[in-house]
């Protein structure tokens, strides 16, 4: 409930509302897409675990696909993106997805599974892979152990941190290196990834670092 608690109050305010979608992920969408007809790309069943105020949600709906669902744990996010756009919303977690096996073709989870400690992640992925349908495809994020910018704090132990950004206070966060994120993964036939990171303006020594990832199951 903490957690909830921390994102609800995160969602209170105007900064985090994003429109744009993360370009790493429109680069790998349209990748994926290449080659489908327009009749394939429509028929495509996606979700965005994590969704927050809906950005990648609008992305998919641009490329044509049809049948769209955005999930989060925070009723605020989820009121300012049923605001915003007309999607199918759900609030629900990971860990429990209410939906049949093999449901969808195409899941995103970006910038959302590091916000726990590791044993709940494999949890998530294992649902997340359930919900999956044969062939399908997987995209995501994790938070990398090069961060230093979350890394303040609380040290909980095996690099996860309450921590006490006051955007995300009070928020579990962990930070994977390459071991643990191809642990994470495993369960998946096949999967590629790769690191993105930046600075923050005007403070080189605060570093944002994700895994970025492709899966199939």
């Amino acid at each position: 409930m903490t957690e909830i608690r921390a994102w609800d109050k995160h969602y209170t305010k105007a900064k985090s509302v994003l429109t744009y979608p993360d370009e790493n992920l429109v680069r790998m969408i349209k990748t994926y897409l290449t080659g489908r007809t327009r009749k394939e790309v429509e028929s495509l069943c996606s979700i965005d675990l994590g969704c927050g105020t809906g950005r990648h949600l609008k992305f998919l709906s641009e490329c044509g696909i049809q049948n769209i669902i955005g999930l989060d744990t925070s009723m605020n996010s989820l009121k300012i993106c049923k605001e915003l756009y007309p999607y199918n919303l759900v609030r629900a977690d990971n860990k429990s997805l209410p939906f049949r096996d093999s449901s969808f073709d195409l899941a995103i989870s970006w910038g959302s599974l590091h916000y726990c400690t590791k044993d709940l992640l494999y949890e998530q992925i294992s649902e997340i892979y359930r919900v999956m349908k044969n062939g399908s495809r997987f995209f995501g994020t994790l938070r990398s152990g090069m961060d230093t910018y979350l890394k303040k704090g609380r040290h909980i132990g095996n690099d996860t941190w309450i921590t006490d950004i006051e955007d995300l206070k009070n928020s579990v966060v962990s930070f994977y290196n390459e071991k643990e994120l191809k642990l994470a993964l495993r369960i998946f036939s096949g999967f590629e990834y790769g690191i993105i990171e930046r600075t923050i303006l005007g403070d080189i020594n605060k570093r944002i670092s994700h895994w970025i990832f492709r899966a199939e199951k």
